[in-house]
């Protein structure tokens, strides 16, 4: 050991150095397990050295071990090896160990190690060699605690007066992060944080402003007396990165103090002007538009931002594409007539080769949807769910059709007196190539749910034709096939249920739709399952309306002709019967049916009992036909062995359903028998259906037409005065129900009761009970025992939430809460019968009648929409991540020295704010602080008071 330790200084040693241990782990990076051996060897390797006196022996352990931290390693058990390192006299071992430090001690918790580096840090941060004092400060800015911010501040707050300027500019960054663990030491040294911004050192200034922006982005509030300082540098810098960080400042401030946009606006308004630089053209538009400097009134300013993207959106570098389309959208929302005049932008956007520009422009996309290019432009995103090899095949047509929306508009601009050659050039800038991509399923997911909304926005406003709309959803769901991508059948099965409710004349186009979609006539189970989400809601439209369906066929026969297969078999229309035997056949839906979760045979068995309902109907109130009478009997054998497969299903919804029907159904078939027989006994060739079938069993489906109700429709409806839903129907009985739970609760805590105190305890609690029962009965005497119950039932919920032995029944109604919700979706049949005769002259196509949702308020414009959601998006808490750091503690802090000068501010601040005739030049920024602005009292107006009747 001695040979080595002589021989070290002349540069031999025998241990692995840095070096070594990476050659080693790039030599056995092929095989996992030789690189495992070879890692913990290594360490154990290190754990050795460290044990040795020899400082240079242990500082080279510490940083193999910093470098091996990288790679997982817990190594917060060596912190203590790590301040002997930093305590050496030498400044390579002291740099090994802050570096050590910084890394291991940050990510670690090593509070012990950090109270035992405090002295260690106050001697280096005082060294009379500023090299050290620069490490010092480095590594009190990346391990700083709570405490040890507390125990530094002082001596930290004395290298902001150092000789050197970059002590000065370390010791001021290191003060924001003493400030975010300790914010009172902010009230303390703001006032020596402020004079650095006089500082003769750029670096010390350009310091110090990062410091206060990031001071500002909590509570801009503090350091508005800071404006007219800020203001005068940002006129004479010529500091792009400094420049840049005030205007972010000034994008705070002017939250807090509106009045500052009219000195501000011209300057950056000439920044941008001036300037080639895209970071500081785009901080100027930034500032503009987080700052709310742009109103809806300033066109000019709106159409000089939109001239600079241009720029933005010329370059090939995505990073520049992306961020000047994210300005795009902020200025849109603004002014809306830019969407409309600058379109291919988004629509180029829409099909970048960067799947963030595409996420990002659907965003704006609902913005420039109009009756006359919602085709396009569904089209241009329904070919990006194209496997990737057909997409090019589409891509020239869709661009033949975008030249003819851009010559239309061109043409719309001339009549109106637009500045055709601006918009012409707009246009021109965008010109790249667009080729054909491979997209993710999150991101095809997000287009079909934009094509959804785009089309139904405005209640359907821009659709020209609803077959049309209906093919785009039937080729989504036949790509999704390929594509693969989960929830598809769902949400767009979803729209066919609102299409089908809210459009009567293409219903019957629906339900054929729908029969497709779950394959009747067939019996392939493979395809059933891939379409298993969508199921319930396709054979819902089904059952719903099945008679306009069967109507479609042929208008002018009867309805026995209409009944019958042969004539339906032409019309390629599907009888009862034969959507009842190809459900049959479908010995998947018999899996379905005894999975417990899985609520789809319960909604079959609902639409297959509205199908015979409806096909009764069809045949009217008058008398039937023997056929008439034996394919009714039929269909309701048919229905009754398929429903007889479910009866005892472990799935309660299904078994339930299927009993009730098969019993209904069971009393028709009893009911048609008899006419049979009374049609053979009297050799009569018609006779008059049962009452039964006609007035009992058929009402339950037609007797009532549900419209489309809106979601604040129910809460629109007052409640009667004298109904209070927070009594209990009977007082008494909730007192002796409190009684009883907390004597059991009693029971339970006390573990000392012997048998005689418990019998004791179980025959008092009976005879409470029967107190209990027989005053219930004397005040109730009109209900039974089963009516007691109820009334338990309906009591208040805060007499039951801590009661461990109340039993729940809310789960019990989930089936029928959605199957009345699907009852909502009716529609008028006489309506509907107007709407699908066909015309016996070809015409051209009319827009169908779309019902509008009754008293619904929720359908906005797409302006509005996409604003909110991005409202709403800028509105999210953040994650926290390691990397990043919590000011929101700095948020309370008030920097005003007294109550009375901030209340005073406020007050003045407030007066200023509401006057809506504010003289720009008021704000004098060249003085040195803000003086508040003297005001002759308002003369008090009577406001008016709007009545709404």
């Amino acid at each position: 050991m001695d040979m080595r330790e002589r021989l070290r200084p002349f540069g031999i040693s025998f241990e692995k150095s840095l070096e070594d241990l990476i050659r080693g782990i790039r030599s056995t990076s092929s095989d996992p397990e030789k690189a495992a051996i070879f890692l913990d060897k290594a360490i154990q390797e290190c754990k050795a050295e460290l044990k040795t006196s020899d400082l240079e022996l242990k500082s080279t352990a510490i940083l193999k071990l910093a470098y091996l931290e990288m790679y997982g390693f817990d190594m917060s058990w060596c912190s203590f090896n790590i301040l002997e390192v930093m305590a050496s006299p030498k400044f390579q071992h002291k740099r090994i160990g802050y570096l050590a430090a910084i890394q291991i001690l940050q990510r670690q918790n090593n509070d012990d190690a950090l109270m035992l580096m405090t002295n260690l840090l106050k001697k280096d941060l005082n060294s009379v060699h500023y090299i050290e004092t620069s490490l010092a400060i480095s590594g009190i800015a990346a391990v700083v605690s709570k405490d040890l911010a507390l125990d530094i501040v002082d001596d930290m707050a004395k290298m902001l007066s150092h000789s050197k300027p970059l002590i000065r500019k370390k010791a001021v960054l290191a003060m924001f992060k003493i400030f975010l663990k300790n914010p009172e030491a902010l009230r303390a040294y703001y006032d020596r944080i402020v004079e650095k911004l006089e500082d003769p050192d750029g670096a010390v200034v350009s310091a110090t402003v990062n410091v206060i922006c990031e001071l500002a982005h909590m509570n801009p509030s503090n350091y508005i007396d800071l404006a007219p300082r800020l203001y005068a540098m940002l006129k004479e810098s010529n500091n792009n990165w400094m420049v840049i960080r005030l205007l972010k400042l000034f994008s705070s401030l002017s939250l807090t103090e509106p009045r500052l946009k009219y000195k501000l606006l011209p300057e950056i308004k000439s920044l941008m002007l001036s300037t080639k630089a895209l970071s500081l053209t785009y901080e100027c538009i930034n500032a503009i538009l987080n700052g709310n400097m742009l109103s809806s009134d300033d066109i000019e300013t709106a159409h000089l931002i939109v001239e600079k993207l241009l720029i933005f959106f010329e370059s090939n570098d995505q990073n520049l594409r992306y961020v000047g389309l994210l300005a795009f959208i902020k200025t849109c929302k603004i002014h809306q007539k830019l969407i409309k005049k600058h379109d291919k932008i988004i629509l180029t956007s829409i099909y970048d080769n960067d799947l963030t520009i595409r996420e990002t422009s659907l965003d704006i996309v609902n913005s420039l949807v109009s009756e006359q290019n919602i085709v396009a432009i569904v089209t241009r995103l329904t070919v990006q769910l194209l496997p990737y090899k057909e997409q090019q095949e589409h891509l020239d047509e869709i661009n033949r059709k975008l030249l003819s929306m851009e010559n239309e508009r061109e043409g719309e601009l001339e009549e109106d007196g637009e500045d055709e050659d601006y918009e012409k050039n707009s246009y021109n800038l965008i010109g790249s190539s667009q080729q054909p991509i491979v997209v993710s399923d999150k991101y095809k997911f997000l287009l079909i749910n934009k094509i959804i909304e785009i089309c139904s926005m405005n209640n359907y406003e821009n659709i020209p034709n609803f077959k049309w709309y209906l093919g785009v959803l039937h080729d989504i769901l036949k790509l999704n096939v390929d594509n693969k991508v989960s929830n598809v059948d769902s949400i767009i099965s979803q729209q066919l249920v609102d299409i089908g409710v809210r459009v009567p004349s293409v219903r019957p186009k629906l339900v054929d739709m729908c029969l497709e979609l779950c394959h009747i006539p067939g019996s392939s189970d493979e395809k059933v399952l891939m379409f298993k989400n969508g199921l319930s809601n396709c054979i819902w439209i089904v059952g719903e309306y099945y008679d306009e369906y069967i109507q479609d066929a042929d208008v002018d026969s009867d309805a026995d002709s209409r009944a019958s297969n042969s004539d339906i078999g032409e019309d390629t229309k599907y009888s009862a019967i034969q959507i009842v035997d190809s459900i049959s056949k479908q010995r998947s839906l018999e899996r379905l049916g005894h999975i417990n979760f899985d609520g789809t045979v319960s909604i079959y068995i609902q639409a297959i009992a509205k199908i015979f309902s409806k096909f009764c109907s069809i045949f009217g109130e008058n008398k039937w036909s023997r056929s008439q009478f034996e394919s009714v009997n039929s269909l309701s054998k048919k229905i009754i062995t398929w429903f007889n497969k479910f009866q005892n299903s472990p799935n309660f919804e299904v078994q339930e359903r299927a009993l009730s029907f098969i019993e209904v159904l069971k009393l028709v078939e009893e009911s048609i028998q008899s006419e049979l027989e009374t049609l053979e006994s009297s050799g009569d060739d018609t006779a008059y259906p049962s009452n039964f079938l006609i007035k009992g069993f058929v009402p339950l489906f037609t007797a009532t037409t549900i419209k489309p109700v809106g979601l604040k429709t129910q809460s629109k409806i007052q409640p009667p005065v004298d109904l209070d839903l927070g009594d209990a129907f009977d007082d008494q009985s909730v007192v002796d129900l409190q009684h009883i739970y907390n004597r059991l609760k009693m029971e339970d805590l006390d573990i000392n009761f012997s048998d005689d105190e418990v019998d004791d305890d179980k025959s008092e609690r009976e005879d409470i009970y029967d107190e209990g029962t027989e005053t219930d009965t004397e005040n109730n005497s009109a209900f039974d025992d089963s009516g007691s119950e109820r009334k338990q039932k309906k009591m208040p919920k805060n007499d039951h939430e801590d009661d461990p032995y109340y039993i729940s029944f809310d789960d019990s109604h989930d089936s029928n809460k959605k199957e009345n919700n699907t009852g909502k979706n009716e529609m008028s049949a006489e309506d509907a019968k107007k709407k699908h005769k066909k015309s016996l002259k070809p015409k051209k196509y009319k827009k169908e009648k779309v019902l509008r949702i009754e008293d619904d308020d929720d359908v906005d414009n797409a302006i509005k929409h996409t604003a909110k959601h991005s409202t709403e998006k800028d509105n999210e808490t953040p994650k926290h991540s390691a990397f990043l750091f919590d000011s929101s503690r700095l948020a309370g802090v008030d920097l005003k020295h007294s109550e009375s000068t901030e209340e005073a501010f406020t007050n003045e601040y407030k007066e200023e704010v509401e006057k809506e005739t504010d003289i720009p030049h008021e704000i004098k920024i060249e003085t040195p602080s803000v003086q508040p602005v003297k005001r002759k009292p308002k003369k008090k107006v009577k406001k008016k008071v709007a009545v709404i009747e």
